[in-house]
């Protein structure tokens, strides 16, 4: 953490023992951490971030061979403790120095293709690293990506475990991660942001990390003007909904620094981008989506803009989920309350499927509209896969006709798009690694 530290040993009614010698922090505050890489939508570009101790011009070296030939610069950025909306998050005792984080994109690269690079600046760059580009969109080229959310930085089973599966899958040539919010859960306790991105690093630098916010990122009820996602007020509170303030003070900020996700929405509260022949866009669930607002203008535009004939897939994230069955009603009212305001527009535009999370715990409808199971090829396949670690919620089921799978556990989802007709889907138990759930989705007319 950028830092020199000591040990100090103490004995019985709290004496102090022992004091180790000062332990300074390898590379100096200077090191390149927290590295993450991430796509734009643009199958010639990636972007890469990491975080450091100084504001020297951030580098990125790369090319096609570990000789790394070609070099590209980026910009500098951090916050304080005084851009947070609220406490905790506000005070100096639970505020932590974020350093300096870096923002390079690389551009003119080539798609389909493995990247060496290494990141830094001219005092100190990290190891050498390797990433693989996108394909082009429309192209047939099959690929693989990694779903969840709800992560934070919990023992084994949870989010360690996840962490250390994401390095198996990662080295299996998995193209990126697909995070639905609630990421660090750090609510307003700094020093939780460098430990939940030091636990990614591993596999963040070789496969994309795309995100979402989630209301333990975003949600606050003060501070209303430092929010950087432009939401009016205090943010979104409906009559309907739990919304508090989930973030602790957060509002966004360590969010809106740490990741630049594609820039053709509202930063990393709303976009989308295409991978080969999916559409993905990832949605707020904490601000309005209601007929009228921001979100749903661009949403629906969104939609309408998907030429089916390259990206025949639309998969679709956000948060709190539009359908799960579990006995949690304030939580099953905002469902119901999504449904209300956004099923007829998934409908309307034929979202394949659809990954939440905000539940701690795993669920899979039917392909489901207005509460009935669809035939083949119609309505939406949601999934709530918000079990990659925090602890989960035991709470039973209600009996619904729509409910396919549901298990109280962690895991994490695994999505393999075979082809324009067929996307294949598994749930994977972290104490086992078992595959607990499966399911083809085939569009007949494809």
């Amino acid at each position: 953490m950028r830092s020199s530290c000591e040990f100090r040993y103490y004995q019985k009614n709290y004496i102090h023992a022992a004091t180790s010698n000062l332990l300074k922090f390898k590379g100096g505050v200077d090191a390149p951490l927290q590295g993450h890489i991430a796509l734009t939508g643009d199958p010639t570009q990636m972007r890469v971030m990491w975080v450091s101790g100084t504001d020297d011009t951030p580098v990125v070296r790369y090319g096609k061979d570990p000789s790394l030939p070609l070099t590209a610069k980026g910009i500098s950025k951090t916050y304080t403790k005084t851009d947070m909306c609220g406490p905790p998050a506000s005070f100096t005792s639970f505020f932590r120095n974020p350093g300096y984080i870096h923002d390079v994109l690389l551009t003119n690269l080539t798609s389909s293709s493995d990247y060496f690079y290494s990141y830094g600046s001219f005092k100190i760059m990290s190891e050498v690293r390797k990433f693989r580009t996108q394909p082009i969109t429309g192209s047939d080229e099959s690929f693989s990506f990694l779903v969840y959310g709800d992560m934070g930085i919990t023992d084994v089973p949870g989010a360690h475990d996840t962490a250390k599966y994401m390095i198996e899958e990662a080295a299996k040539g998995r193209s990126f991660v697909f995070h639905i919010g609630d990421i660090s859960y750090a609510v307003g306790f700094g020093y939780i942001w460098e430990q939940w991105h030091a636990l990614i690093e591993p596999y963040a630098t070789i496969m994309p990390y795309m995100v979402g916010i989630g209301n333990h990122e975003q949600d606050h009820s003060s501070g209303g003007s430092k929010d950087p996602s432009g939401a009016p007020g205090e943010g979104w509170h409906p009559w309907w909904g739990n919304f508090g303030d989930d973030s602790g003070g957060e509002c966004g900020v360590p969010m809106y620094y740490r990741f630049h996700m594609p820039d053709n929405g509202n930063a990393l509260w709303w976009y989308s981008y295409d991978y080969g022949i999916v559409h993905f866009i990832m949605m707020s669930t904490e601000h309005d989506y209601r007929e009228g607002s921001r979100q749903y203008k661009w949403l629906e535009n969104d939609l309408r803009q998907v030429d089916r004939k390259k990206t025949p897939w639309v998969v679709l994230g956000g948060h709190r989920p539009m359908y799960s069955s579990q006995e949690l009603l304030d939580d099953y009212i905002v469902s119901l309350g999504m449904q209300y305001y956004l099923e007829e527009l998934f409908h309307k535009y034929k979202v394949d499927l659809a990954f939440w999370g905000h539940y701690h715990t795993y669920e899979r409808t039917c392909a489901v509209y207005k509460h009935t199971c669809q035939s083949e090829g119609t309505g939406t396949t949601h999934i709530v896969v918000g079990s990659a670690g925090f602890a989960l919620d035991l709470e039973g089921y209600f009996k619904v006709e729509w409910s396919r799978f549901h298990e109280n556990d962690f895991g994490y989802g695994r999505v393999l798009v075979a082809n324009r007709s067929a996307l294949y889907y598994e749930w994977v138990r972290n104490k086992d690694k078992v595959v607990r759930d499966k399911v083809w989705l085939i569009k007949p007319d494809s």
